[in-house]
């Protein structure tokens, strides 16, 4: 209990430091290596005080130089820090609107080039869609949890379809990535913290070209099963 108390203490500064300093850095350039790193730093400090162990695999089967919609499943609170740290690309969020309403956090996501989602209003969602596509086509990646929110049994649900066809709109590869064991650390509803490993499979992308609107869910199923098959729920 003291060390989740520790963990979120240590947490609430340094994501408030890292908000201004991200705010500060985002007003000249939201995609600037400053940016990149006080977003990394910020992941490093709350993963290491955590006492966290991650594994990561498959670094070598993309392009660190490329744009990519990434992929992955979504299991529990961390996943967002994981990826914030061991992505090794210029990359940034499309996440639901509830976090921009976090004071000051919400400042720094927005001028550090997150990108809000609100699934219940259409024409903002229309809106989100054409500023994610102006992003990757600025060369900067996007990460989507197309699941919509954290499992809730730790089982990869449906995959909603807005990021297959934006990989459709904008012919850029989908990088599918599963994270395993992140569910058992932070449970959903919960802020208890166990101590236990991550592990992160990233797998070759899938070029969006070889499909068509008409079979786009054969596109999102195909992405899906990669991310099932380099998934362990037993992995904690």
């Amino acid at each position: 209990m003291l060390r989740t108390v520790l963990v979120i203490i240590f947490a609430g500064i340094s994501t408030g430091l890292g908000s201004v300093a991200a705010a500060i850095g985002g007003l000249f350039d939201p995609y600037s290596k400053f940016v990149n790193w006080v977003i990394r730093t910020w992941a490093k400090g709350i993963i290491k005080a955590s006492g966290i162990k991650v594994e990561i695999e498959g670094l070598d089967r993309f392009d660190h130089d490329k744009a990519y919609i990434v992929i992955a499943n979504h299991q529990g609170n961390f996943d967002i820090l994981v990826l914030s740290q061991y992505l090794p690309l210029t990359a940034r969020f499309v996440a639901k609107k509830e976090l921009f309403r976090i004071p000051l956090f919400a400042q720094g996501m927005r001028l550090a080039g997150m990108i809000e989602i609100d699934r219940g209003n259409s024409a903002k969602a229309r809106a989100t869609l054409q500023r994610t596509v102006d992003v990757i086509r600025s060369g900067v990646s996007v990460i989507i949890f197309p699941e919509g929110t954290r499992s809730k049994d730790g089982t990869i649900q449906r995959f909603k379809k807005g990021g297959f066809i934006l990989a459709l709109d904008t012919g850029v590869p989908l990088l599918p990535v599963s994270i395993s064991g992140s569910r058992y650390i932070m449970q959903k509803n919960s802020i208890w913290l166990r101590k236990g490993r991550i592990k992160i499979v990233f797998d070759k992308p899938i070029d969006p070209k070889n499909y068509t609107y008409q079979n786009r869910n054969k596109l999102l199923e195909t992405v899906r099963q990669v991310i099932i098959k380099n998934f362990d729920p037993n992995y904690k």
